[in-house]
């Protein structure tokens, strides 16, 4: 097969597979997607659907207890048992509990109705008689049992009917009914009955995203429905069923209330889920053919086109190859494929300087690591030094200089940690006490230091080098011919998200155009490259002013407070970084 046959099956094979990947995983994408949102939508509108039905029952069920704290009609009930003639109907009686019904049924849009049964079958209610019959036989009522068999609790009693109405004979209500019993004795007192209002229950359910749903209480379902066989398998969330007659596949998303056990049931239509999605595929699947068409004329055309230029460069490749690395190409033509000579020229030029370069580097890496290796040394040949003479003086006891020795393997440690760039402050205060103690042992009682640390900000990190220069420049310069004594405070205190340190001493003081060429000096340096280093192991004034710069930018501050022979005072302010 010749080269331009290779290239243009290549690449037409590259894009086919790359067309197809993506348009595969973009369908994917997009139907799960799509099924997702339809399922989370339904299942965001059943539980609404099932916190309004809460709502609804539970608010139902509250006003069905209040009776039950009401005298007046508990008295009016205790007068009426089964042999209380039907005939028999106290208006007084009909009024008390017209009253009280309608002022419990007020503004309530989701109750219909609002009955009390005695337990002769005297029907006491908000509506007028023209409404609702004076009286029904309760045994004959299909809830009537159920309901005695909760002994006080309330039902939910699946769509009817009711036969106490005179008008609306062709309406399913749904209700909620609860036996009442005298709080006294626990005697039957009759029925309390509460009709939901059909068309509230339509509104509420109309979010649903299908026809096909049912609600359940008890695994009685309370409508009657079409596709209820449908909805009767539907038991898991997320499940499929199947209809039997039509072949067709629902989605079953269910919801059921921790509060009322109200179950609400919803399948809906495989077709109805994937219908955008149909849709959303055939667009993909043209675009994915246009796509495939123009790539490979591109492929077919970048083929013939690069064939001869590209035949030269692979003769010269295949010498490269052979191991010829000053094989150039003479760059006669022009455009990308001149370049691409020219690129290919200047690729031999720079692998033999890599070649070079490479070798000295590694010549170069070996001495560094030889010399890196033998540093690890010094520091271990040192400490083994001072132990040495350490225990020397021990041995001929003069403990003074054994304290200041060790102290002294004290601060080398701690200089020697060079890869930390912030430590707690209890270590930083432990090295300055250190550095404190050996020049102690040098002036004697010239030095009186105070820390006022507060205990728990000891556990806070700070910079590395940022008490100890501040005590030895008030050491060295603080000390004169006139101060014999110098008194060096210590202070760190905690102030909202800040910690304050100042380091304060009664010595020599620091002349006015020495302070303003500290702090023209201090404002200049931000660049760590740039800070010249102090005779003090690199460490002045104004190392740390720019090293609070860099760390804390302008959450950082440095102050200096002096006066010639009234002493100096140092303040640094920075945020709290964690413990």
């Amino acid at each position: 097969m010749i080269l331009r046959h290779k290239i243009f099956l290549t690449f037409s094979v590259l894009v086919l597979f790359s067309l197809l990947s993506v348009g595969v995983a973009v369908h994917k994408i997009f139907t799960s997607a799509k099924s997702e949102e339809v399922i989370t939508q339904t299942e965001k509108s059943i539980t609404q659907l099932n916190q309004n039905l809460d709502l609804m029952l539970e608010d139902a069920a509250r006003t069905t207890l209040t009776i039950l704290y009401n005298d007046q009609l508990l008295n009016i009930l205790r007068q009426y048992d089964d042999n209380t003639p039907v005939q028999y109907r106290n208006y007084n009686h009909v009024n008390a509990f017209s009253l009280f019904l309608s002022g419990a049924i007020y503004n309530r849009e989701q109750m219909y109705g609002m009955h009390v049964f005695a337990n002769n079958g005297q029907v006491f209610s908000h509506m007028d008689d023209y409404r609702i019959m004076e009286s029904i036989y309760l045994p004959g009522q299909a809830w009537y049992s159920k309901v005695q068999e909760k002994k006080g609790d309330w039902i939910v009693y699946p769509g009817e009917i009711p036969s106490y109405y005179r008008n609306n004979r062709d309406k399913t209500y749904i209700s909620l009914i609860r036996l009442l019993r005298d709080p006294d004795n626990q005697r039957q007192l009759g029925f309390m009955k509460v009709d939901f209002s059909p068309e509230y229950v339509q509104k509420i359910t109309e979010q649903l995203h299908s026809d096909h749903w049912q609600i359940y209480r008890d695994g009685e379902p309370l409508f009657k429905k079409d596709k209820d066989y449908l909805l009767m398998n539907c038991e898991a969330n997320g499940t499929w069923v199947k209809s039997e007659q039509s072949e067709s596949e629902y989605l079953c998303v269910t919801n059921t209330s921790n509060k009322t056990g109200i179950e609400i049931r919803n399948v809906i239509p495989k077709d109805y889920l994937y219908s955008e999605i149909k849709e959303f595929n055939n667009l993909l699947i043209t675009m994915i053919i246009f796509c495939l068409f123009i790539s490979l004329m591109l492929s077919y055309y970048m083929s013939s086109y690069l064939l001869k230029p590209l035949e030269r460069l692979k003769k010269r490749i295949e010498e490269f190859q052979r191991g010829n690395h000053s094989n150039q190409i003479d760059v006669t033509t022009t455009g990308d494929i001149g370049e691409l000579g020219g690129a290919y020229n200047n690729m031999l030029g720079e692998i033999n300087s890599l070649v070079e370069e490479m070798y000295e580097l590694n010549v170069r890496n070996s001495e560094a690591e030889y010399k890196a290796l033998q540093s690890k040394m010094d520091p271990h040949f040192l400490f083994n030094a001072l132990e040495s003479i350490n225990m020397t003086a021990l041995k001929n006891g003069q403990l003074q200089l054994s304290d200041m020795i060790s102290e002294l393997g004290k601060l080398i440690r701690y200089r020697l940690r060079n890869d930390e760039k912030q430590i707690t402050l209890k270590e930083e205060i432990d090295f300055t006490k250190t550095y404190v103690n050996i020049m102690k042992h040098r002036l004697g009682d010239a030095i009186n230091d105070v820390w006022d640390i507060e205990g728990e900000l000891i556990q806070y990190y700070v910079p590395k080098y940022i008490l100890q220069p501040l005590i030895e420049n008030a050491i060295t310069h603080g000390l004169t011919n006139s101060i014999e004594k110098i008194h060096i405070t210590v202070r760190v205190k905690r102030q909202n998200e800040y910690l304050h340190i100042s380091v304060e001493d009664n010595g020599a003081g620091i002349p006015l155009k020495k302070q303003n060429e500290l702090a023209a000096s201090i404002e200049q340096r931000t660049n760590p490259s740039t800070q010249k280093r102090s005779n003090q192991n690199g460490i002045a004034l104004e190392n740390i002013a720019s090293r609070l710069k860099l760390i804390y930018g302008s959450e950082s501050e440095f102050h200096i407070h002096s006066a010639s022979g009234k002493g100096t005072r140092i303040h640094i302010s920075i945020p709290i970084k964690g413990r």
